[in-house]
This record gives C-alpha cells, structure tokens and sequence, in this order.
C-alpha cells in the first residue's frame, strides 16, 4: 500500500472514530498520521492527487464531526450547570445545607 493509501486509511479509521464518539483512540491515530506524514516524499506523483483528494475530504468530514462533538459537549456541560443550579433552589427549601460550591475543573470559579 502506498503512503497516500494509508493516508486514505487513517483518514477514514479517524472519521469512523469522530463519528462513532471514540474520542480516547484519537491520540493512536494521530500519531500513526505523523509516521505516515514524515514518511511523505517532497512533491506527489499525479497518481497519488485522487488519494490525496479523499484524505482532505476525510479530514475535513472529521474536522466537522469534531467541531459538532464539541459543541454538543458545550451544551451538555451547560445543561448540567442550569440542573444543578435548579437542584441547588429546591434543596434551599428543605432546611438542609446545601452543599459548598467546588472550584471548576480549570480553577477558574
């Protein structure tokens, strides 16, 4: 196989884990694509463009699915915060303390 294929391969192993929400085998799969990245030679043949044209199709495909994941992330964490919030007013009512708030995961409040 040549190394644009495997670009190919990787592009599609790396869409089917975006999509799939296989996040944890991201970090193997780059770093398989720096191997083959490094493994490219200087300027590529006419025979590889179609290969070439499939694997940006593929990053871009996973750059979108990637950027989707994210933002479903985001507004998960949101509706987490607003729950907690909401839970937090309703203990307010039963006469129990409620619960000291914690820092964030990022120290930032």
């Amino acid at each position: 196989m040549s190394v644009f294929a495997l670009l190919v391969a990787l592009g599609r192993e790396e869409h089917a884990a975006v999509t799939d929400g296989r996040w944890d085998d991201l970090a193997e799969l780059n770093a398989r694509r720096e191997q083959v990245l490094a493994a490219l030679p200087a300027s590529a043949p006419p025979e590889a463009m179609a290969d070439l044209r499939e694997a940006m199709r593929l990053q871009a495909l996973s750059a979108a699915a990637l950027k989707q994941g994210l933002a479903d992330t985001a507004s998960e964490l949101r509706r987490v915060g607003t729950t907690r919030t909401a839970v937090a007013g309703y203990a307010a009512g039963t006469g129990v303390a409620s619960a000291r708030p914690r820092a964030s995961f990022n120290g930032l409040g």
